[in-house]
């Protein structure tokens, strides 16, 4: 009875962690949150970090156009009207490249036309 009740104290801690955790440390962890390519289009200028880089608020679409809202840190200004490809698992972005307008999955070009 003892382990069942320590198992259970256990799994109540490990969800509390979550809880308590800032949503992109936890996304980063969870297994339940898919990872997805998140594709943007630099509209908006990026707002100053200090002591460097700036913070990017932009309205995405995934591979499926679906479209979500992502914020990701840039170490330089990046270039106006550039579309970027970010790897991102929830709210946690792990990584980002540029990628040219010709390599954009079909469903993502028709939404960045509209």
């Amino acid at each position: 009875m003892k382990k069942i009740v320590g198992i259970i104290i256990f799994f109540i801690l490990i969800f509390g962690g979550f809880l308590i955790l800032p949503n992109e440390i936890s996304d980063r962890v969870n297994p339940l949150i898919p990872a997805d390519e998140i594709y943007v289009q630099i509209n908006k200028q990026g707002t100053p970090r200090s002591p460097g880089g700036y913070d990017y608020t932009l309205n995405g679409l995934t591979k499926d156009g679906e479209e979500k809202e992502i914020t990701f840190f840039a170490s330089g200004k990046l270039r106006p009207n550039a579309f970027l490809k970010i790897y991102a698992k929830g709210s946690y972005v792990e990584t980002w490249e540029e990628v040219h307008p010709d390599k954009l999955p079909v469903k993502v070009e028709k939404g960045f036309e509209e």
